[in-house]
C-alpha cells in the first residue's frame, strides 16, 4: 500500500498529473489502518470512496471520457479473482468492466504475482510472513490475457505508461 501512494505522490508531482483516488471501502479500511488515508486526502484533490457498485459514479467517467486510464494500485487477489470471472459487483470492478467496453486503458497491479514468500511491515513496524497461493497466480495469469487490461509486474512500470501517453 505505501509503494502505491507513494508512486502517485510521485508521478503527479513530476508530470503535473491530475489523479482523482476512488477508494473500495476496504481499502480505505486498510488505508486508515496503516495511517495513510489522511495523508492520501491531503495530497490528490479528489479521494471518493465506495458506497456500492455504481456510487460514485465512476464508471460513468469512464465512459464519457474524463478519463485517459484507469489504474488498480494494488489490486488483491480478491479484485482479480472477480475480475477474470467476469464478476463486476463492486466499484472497482464494476468501473473495470465498464472502462474496457468503452476501450479505456485499464493498468492494474496485482499484489500476487508469483508464488513465493513474502515479508511486510505491519502498521507497527513488525514483520509478517505472507505466502502467496498458487490460485491467486493462476487468476493473475488469466488476467494477462483479457483484452483491454495491462497488467503491471511492478508499480515502476507505470511511469513509462505515463510517459507514453504523456498525460
Amino acid at each position: 500500500m505505501r509503494e502505491s501512494v507513494t508512486m502517485m505522490e510521485k508521478l503527479t508531482k513530476k508530470y503535473n498529473l491530475d489523479v482523482d483516488v476512488y477508494l473500495s471501502r476496504e481499502g480505505a479500511v486498510v488505508l486508515k489502518y496503516y495511517k495513510l488515508l489522511k495523508e492520501v486526502k491531503t495530497n490528490f484533490g479528489k479521494v471518493s470512496v465506495e458506497k456500492g457498485p455504481n456510487a460514485p459514479f465512476l464508471s460513468g467517467r469512464l465512459q464519457l471520457g474524463m478519463y485517459k486510464l484507469f489504474l488498480i494500485a494494488p489490486a488483491t487477489a480478491n479484485t482479480v479473482a472477480k475480475m477474470t470471472h467476469g464478476i463486476a459487483d463492486s466499484l472497482i470492478t464494476n468501473s473495470a468492466a465498464q472502462a474496457m467496453k468503452a476501450d479505456v486503458s485499464v493498468y492494474i497491479f496485482p499484489v500476487d504475482q508469483k508464488e513465493c514468500e513474502v515479508i511486510t511491515k505491519l502498521p507497527d513496524g513488525r514483520d509478517l510472513k505472507l505466502r502467496t497461493r498458487k490460485e491467486d497466480v493462476e487468476n493473475v495469469e488469466k488476467l494477462r490475457r483479457m483484452q483491454g487490461i495491462k497488467v503491471l509486474s511492478g508499480l515502476d512500470e507505470f511511469e513509462a505508461v505515463v510517459k507514453e501517453l504523456q498525460l
